[in-house]
């Protein structure tokens, strides 16, 4: 056996022909037993007549078998953990000269041989707020309004905070590219919510009716692989400009929100009440984040391929249904791919190594909380326990946070002061 990487493997494999000769002889006198010739009574037909009507049929058979079972044999007799098909290189053998022997090399994907893992000390920056203050809570409210805001056409030309409607179309040299067009796509100036560079500067000062027509060099290393490195001259349409329009914060925009009296003593207890929890869970996600980062850093590895075209596939899936934009390919979530798959093949491994098993009470309390919040919990749990792939997310969650919390115990911790914002701010660019 060859090792090309630390996930690739090729094997040259020889089966003589004292193994395949046999085999056949009886896929022949199997098939003799069965089939009717004419002349012949059932089952009584000579092997050379059936040799000479079914033979290659039967080699093709005897090659797909002994293909397989000397290549499962070969898997198993070097231990090798397979992931994806396999790849075959050289096939040095004729199906119609099968009784001769079998030779073939052929190249694997592996899962990663992990001979030792680092898992003391790792680095992490635990953020600490000491208190969410009454300047926070203000800020919140702020977002609460313009989360409600709603949107007006303006005749005036566009400038920051202003919703711009575009479409536009890219090209290349003249020619388009996939998913080169994109209709009736909402651009918010000063949030950059399209990923396209330049694309606000072009918008500043444009009314409906207007084109824009500009030029953006992609770098070599752009996700987009069909794009990268090139220039791209896009074409813009202006469908629309509005601007916001933010609602008074009074007691029908308060009981809006659920809040039964309408005061705005009690909608500053809750926000500050959510706030605290968002904090909490921005907290562990980053202390996690963190973690794993330094688990990946302390055990470089690599990822097979097959695994990571399988994320990436499912990450670009996800994204267009939350993004809504078409023009995202997959391409754009091999990085992002590679390292989830990374982290999955650490933590799996260090579960093995460290016998980490799974808390049946911890899930049972993960399935009681999320039945609480449904009129018929009891139902909930039920389905749960009656539908294995349910209950299995719910294990692979608390595994999960079982090992985070075993990193965790371990981990070489500084702290750091900050605010509530800063500390939600960092949480969601490192979940990004």
């Amino acid at each position: 056996m060859e090792t090309i990487s630390t996930a690739q493997s090729r094997m040259t494999i020889e089966v003589p022909k004292e193994y395949i000769e046999p085999k056949v002889k009886k896929h022949l006198k199997s098939l003799a037993k069965s089939t009717k010739i004419n002349g012949f009574r059932p089952g009584k037909a000579p092997l050379k007549i059936i040799e000479q009507r079914y033979g290659s049929k039967i080699r093709q058979d005897v090659f797909s078998e002994v293909l397989k079972s000397s290549l499962d044999e070969a898997i198993v007799q070097e231990k090798l953990q397979v992931v994806g098909e396999p790849v075959f290189n050289k096939l040095n053998s004729d199906i119609e000269t099968i009784e001769q022997g079998l030779s073939y090399t052929v190249t694997l994907e592996t899962y990663p041989q992990i001979t030792t893992l680092n898992t003391d000390k790792l680095p992490v920056e635990k953020l600490i707020v000491e208190e969410i203050t009454e300047s926070n809570v203000d800020t919140m409210l702020d977002k609460l309004r313009q989360q409600q805001r709603t949107w007006q056409d303006v005749e005036r030309a566009a400038k920051m905070d202003d919703q711009v409607v575009i479409d536009f179309i890219g090209t290349i040299n003249g020619q388009a590219f996939n998913d080169n067009e994109v209709k009736k796509i909402p651009v918010i100036l000063g949030q950059s919510n399209l990923p396209l560079p330049g694309i606000e500067e072009q918008l500043l000062g444009t009314s409906a009716g207007d084109n824009r027509n500009f030029d953006v060099n992609f770098p070599q290393e752009h996700n987009n692989k069909e794009i990268a490195g090139q220039k791209v001259n896009f074409v813009i349409n202006v469908l629309s400009v509005a601007e916001p329009k933010l609602p008074e914060i009074d007691a029908n925009f308060i009981k809006a929100l659920g809040i039964d009296d309408g005061s705005i003593e009690k909608l500053r207890e809750d926000a500050r009440q959510n706030m605290q929890g968002e904090l909490e869970r921005g907290l562990q996600m980053q202390a996690k984040l963190q973690v794993l980062d330094a688990l990946l850093q302390a055990n470089p590895i690599e990822a097979p391929m097959s695994l990571v075209n399988q994320e990436a596939e499912h990450l670009l899936k996800v994204r267009k249904q939350e993004f809504k934009i078409p023009s995202l390919n997959i391409n754009m979530f091999k990085e992002e791919a590679t390292k989830r798959v990374k982290i999955g093949i650490l933590v799996n491994e260090l579960v093995k190594i460290n016998n980490i098993q799974v808390s049946q009470e911890k899930v049972a309390q993960a399935i009681q909380k999320i039945a609480s919040t449904f009129d018929e919990p009891e139902q909930i749990i039920k389905q749960y326990y009656d539908h294995p792939q349910y209950l299995q997310q719910i294990e692979s969650m608390i595994l999960e946070e079982q090992v985070v919390n075993w990193l965790l115990e371990k981990a070489e911790i500084t702290e750091k002061y900050t605010d509530f914002y800063t500390a939600v701010s960092e949480n969601q660019g490192s979940a990004n």
